[in-house]
């Protein structure tokens, strides 16, 4: 054994099948060990190989999560519906037992039956929380359609997940917090390209976020990137449909800077820059799409627009190979069915939007189909492609 290195041993070893969670945790271990000099890298990618995320289906994880939201989605229906009905002190009342009988059961759960079952009435008790939120909202005369509303819902939301280190709420805090940004961004403003540059706004934060998460809480990290990949794809995909009423505002401005300085920590904080400035060439390659005004052109207006078509189909192409290629270097759970189901969407819609006005009838969809097998045959081909370079 003295001829071979560990990580030639350990790589010769069967593969042990694990689930993301503890994969994450792993990962996060394996770095601070090599941090610490107790191993060096050549051990630590050995160890790492010997464990795959375990791709088994959790049907009751899943029943246990939908029942939480729609159980959340029926309180706060139940409180609207009887909104009338009840006087202001009753709704309030009520909507504060529901969350506080929520977040005591949970934790009690959590404290005997660790896993799914907790996490779903987490879920529950912060859907109540955006009651209580919006309640005491409407006791003060403070308008239901504001933006701040849905702002402090997401940071209790936020605070909550961190206190329980919770993920299921971390990912509703994630979700509610984007909603707030974009709406914020863009109210007033009247305009979907704002949209777009808020979530790749929010898209370069979730990736700092979860870079330097990865050492600490790295099952934190594993819903901060794929929420990043996500905001991303979205992003390019909204900034690929010419505005011509973008205009920026404070709060796009506001959240760029934040964004760029957290980069900014979390490269200092860990060794990925190019994850961090791939994601700064996205945020700047939306931006060009959405300022890029093609019915401005005084040569072809119909040209311009062809070569502006064509600009946010390859950007978003390289976009979503570079997200498949990083989920599949760095095993990152979701990472790639989501790159690759973005991908399918985003050319669906654009050989419609590109091949509708020339073909119809049969040809239409002979044209699309010939697309949509070409692009199963590339993504087929770059997938394994992406599998042998990362090896």
């Amino acid at each position: 054994m003295t001829g071979h290195p560990p990580s030639a041993i350990l790589a010769g070893m069967d593969t042990v099948h694990i689930s993301p969670k503890r994969l994450a945790w792993l990962r996060g271990e394996l770095a601070a060990w090599e941090a610490d000099g107790l191993i060096d890298g050549d051990a630590a990618a050995g160890i790492q190989a010997r464990y795959a995320a375990s791709r088994r289906f959790a049907l009751e994880r899943l029943a246990l999560v939908l029942g939480a939201a729609f159980v959340g989605v029926g309180l706060l229906w139940t409180v609207a519906a009887n909104y009338e009905r009840l006087s202001p002190m009753a709704r309030f009342a009520g909507i504060v037992v529901i969350w506080l009988v929520a977040v005591v059961a949970a934790e009690l759960l959590a404290s005997r039956f660790p896993g799914a079952l907790p996490a779903s009435v987490r879920v529950i008790a912060v859907a109540a929380a955006g009651g209580v939120v919006f309640q005491t909202a409407q006791s003060l005369h403070v308008p239901a359609g504001s933006p701040e509303l849905l702002g402090a819902w997401a940071g209790g939301a936020l605070a909550y997940a961190y206190a329980t280190r919770g993920r299921a709420p971390l990912v509703v805090a994630v979700g509610l917090s984007v909603g707030w940004y974009a709406w914020w961004a863009a109210e007033n403003a009247g305009s979907h390209g704002v949209v777009a540059v808020a979530m790749l706004v929010a898209a370069v934060f979730a990736t700092a976020v979860a870079l330097l998460h990865e050492r600490w809480t790295p099952a934190f990290a594993a819903v901060w990137r794929p929420a990043g990949v996500l905001l991303a794809l979205v992003g390019l995909y909204v900034a690929a449909f010419p505005d011509r009423d973008f205009r920026t505002t404070g709060a796009l401005w506001t959240g760029a800077a934040v964004a760029v300085v957290l980069a900014a920590v979390s490269v200092w904080r860990s060794s990925a820059r190019g994850e961090i400035a791939v994601m700064l060439g996205i945020l700047g390659a939306g931006f060009l799409l959405t300022v890029w005004d093609p019915s401005g052109s005084m040569t072809s207006p119909s040209g311009a627009m062809l070569v502006r078509a064509v600009a946010g189909i390859v950007g978003y192409v390289l976009a979503a190979a570079w997200f498949a290629f990083l989920g599949t270097s760095k095993a990152l759970p979701g990472v790639v069915p989501l790159a690759a189901g973005a991908l399918v969407v985003f050319v669906t819609t654009q050989s419609f939007a590109i091949f509708a006005p020339l073909f119809s009838g049969a040809a239409l969809f002979l044209v699309l189909g010939v697309v949509f097998l070409g692009t199963g045959v590339l993504a087929q081909r770059g997938r394994r492609l992406i599998m042998e370079v990362s090896r």
